[in-house]
C-alpha cells in the first residue's frame, strides 16, 4: 500500500512511506556494496581511493596495530590447514581481503546506524512538533 499511495493505505504504512524507501535504498546500497566487496579485487583501502587517507596514513592509523592479529590468524589457519597447498592465498592478500571485510562491515554499520537515527529523529519531529493543516 505505501508503493501505491492509494487511499487503501492507512495508519503507519500511510505516514511511513517516505522513511520506507530510505530502508529500501539502505538495503540496495549494502548489496551493490557487498557485490563489489566480492567481485573486485582492492590493491588499496576503499578509503583512500576516495581520498579519505593517504596511504600512509592508512598503514599507520589501521593496517599496522592489526597486522600481527591478522598474521597471528594466518598463521594458525596455515597450521590447521597442514601449510600452503597450491590454492593458498599469501600472507599479503589474506591481509588486503581481511581489511577490506573490516572496513567495509564498519562502513555497513556507520551507514545503518544513520539511518536508524535518521528515522528515529523523524518519528520524534512528528510527534513532537504539530504543523498547521495546509503543511501536512
Amino acid at each position: 500500500q505505501w508503493v501505491t499511495q492509494n487511499a487503501d493505505a492507512h495508519g503507519q504504512a500511510k505516514r511511513n512511506g517516505p522513511l520506507l524507501w530510505c530502508v529500501i535504498l539502505g538495503f540496495t546500497v549494502y548489496l551493490i556494496a557487498l557485490l563489489r566487496l566480492v567481485t573486485v579485487q582492492y590493491t588499496s583501502s576503499i578509503l583512500v581511493m576516495l581520498g579519505f587517507l593517504s596511504e600512509e596514513k592508512f598503514d599507520e592509523l589501521i593496517r599496522t596495530p592489526l597486522s600481527p592479529v591478522i598474521h597471528a590468524v594466518y598463521d594458525w589457519l596455515m597450521a590447521e590447514r597442514g601449510g600452503h597447498s597450491p590454492n593458498s592465498y599469501t600472507y599479503r592478500v589474506y591481509e588486503d581481503m581481511t581489511l577490506q571485510f573490516m572496513i567495509w562491515l564498519g562502513t555497513c554499520v556507520l551507514c545503518f546506524t544513520a539511518l536508524w537515527a535518521f528515522t528515529t529523529t523523524c518519528k520524534c519531529c512528528r510527534r513532537w512538533l504539530s504543523f498547521p493543516n495546509e503543511m501536512k
